[in-house]
């Protein structure tokens, strides 16, 4: 009988440390749930994240099984403002418990975005209370999110500028421009809607550059919008664009750092693009050196991309990789093949344009003015040509 008392007491010791080992690990200190002693993470086939209470009671099941409404459950689920948000309420996530195959879990409505940190608490009138667990979601390989620069890269601008690009160094999440991007004036003043209202925001394949557009309407002079909302960017004065931190990148991870750069406002530039004042600067024969060409003067470099070609002798496009600088001056392309020796040509497009919408041959204002779009159809291509030196 000795035998059997001893073992039912380190049998009920053993439970005990149990009970306080999972309690300690998984419910917050100070927070003790009634009929729950374990919260975790659970990640499924499809990658998605849920919150599991696999030691839930019957009673506890049963009642979530009568539920009419998600509401109506005891529990909730809640985001934790991050440090750069002024907001410290928590944020309710949209989800709801289930029961499946006798386990209780927080299916959220959209994914849990990683590195982001959530709590689940029980819920009074709608609103969070006591805490029950706190956790995180594990993010990721790869970089943190950071904003990288923004283009014009310089610190002086035209008041005509017509397009800002955002350079990521990961893909981003869509649907923040509107919370994270604010265009404030020497006084401290937040411009209201500088940028053009789209239904899609504009990103680049890879999701890492997003294309920015001033309200054509308040660029071009003497159309309403600008007689009577002003222009945006007024010469001689400086401007701030800020980027709030917190913008999630594809995984969810938030960016950490708020962004600023400052700018002083030039006279609008009127000036059309002009190949043939580029410098050509041809490789070596039997090379995979770059062909550089250096404009003289600035490129949109998110359009020169796209815009730009090269032509053999025979007028066959070359296959290859093009770059452009930060500052829109030097354009580079670097064949998949070894330059051929002999003549190239490189093509320009007439709908390049320079960062305020000038064109080739066309001053941005002009062109408004003269029914430019229909023009457009009719203008050939740029031919610029030069020689790919044999190789000594």
């Amino acid at each position: 009988m000795s035998v059997i008392r001893h073992y039912v007491r380190s049998c009920k010791a053993l439970r005990t440390f149990v009970a306080m080992f999972w309690s300690t690990v998984f419910v917050t200190p100070g927070a003790i749930a009634d009929d729950v002693t374990e919260f975790h993470l659970h990640q499924e086939n499809a990658g998605q994240w849920v919150v599991e209470a696999p030691h839930a009671t019957e009673a506890r099941l049963k009642t979530k099984a009568t539920s009419e409404s998600p509401t109506t459950f005891p529990w909730g689920v809640f985001r934790v403002p991050g440090q750069g948000e002024p907001d410290k309420t928590l944020v309710p996530v949209a989800g709801r418990w289930v029961v499946e195959n006798d386990r209780l879990l927080f299916r959220p409505r959209y994914p849990f975005r990683q590195g982001l940190r959530f709590q689940v608490t029980e819920v009074r009138d709608g609103a969070a209370g006591r805490t029950l667990w706190d956790f995180r979601i594990p993010r990721g390989g790869g970089p943190e999110p950071k904003l990288v620069e923004i283009r014009p890269s310089g610190g002086r601008w035209p008041a005509n500028l017509l397009r800002v690009y955002l350079h990521f160094n990961r893909p981003m999440a869509q649907g923040e421009v509107t919370r994270r991007i604010v265009i404030r004036d020497e006084s401290g003043r937040t411009l209201i809607q500088p940028f053009l209202e789209l239904d899609q925001e504009l990103w680049d394949p890879e999701g890492r550059r997003l294309t920015l557009l001033f309200d054509p309407g308040r660029v071009k002079q003497g159309l309403k919008p600008r007689e009577e909302d002003g222009a945006i960017l007024e010469p001689g004065h400086r401007y701030t664009i800020e980027v709030q931190p917190g913008w999630p990148d594809s995984r969810g991870v938030p960016t950490e750092d708020r962004f600023e750069k400052t700018i002083e406002i030039e006279p609008p530039d009127e000036v059309p693009v002009a190949p043939r004042k580029w410098r050509i600067e041809p490789p070596k024969a039997r090379s995979i050196d770059p062909l550089v060409v250096k404009f003289d003067q600035t490129v949109d470099t998110g359009i020169a991309l796209r815009l730009i070609g090269i032509l053999e002798s025979g007028e066959c496009p070359l296959d290859g990789k093009t770059e452009i600088s930060a500052d829109g001056l030097v354009w580079k392309f670097t064949p998949k093949v070894a330059w051929s020796p002999g003549l190239h040509f490189i093509e320009v497009d007439p709908a390049l344009e320079d960062p305020s919408g000038n064109q080739v041959g066309r001053p941005f204002e002009i062109d408004a003015k003269s029914g430019g779009e229909s023009l457009m159809k009719t203008v050939r291509p740029t031919r610029l040509t030069f020689v790919v030196q044999a190789a000594e």
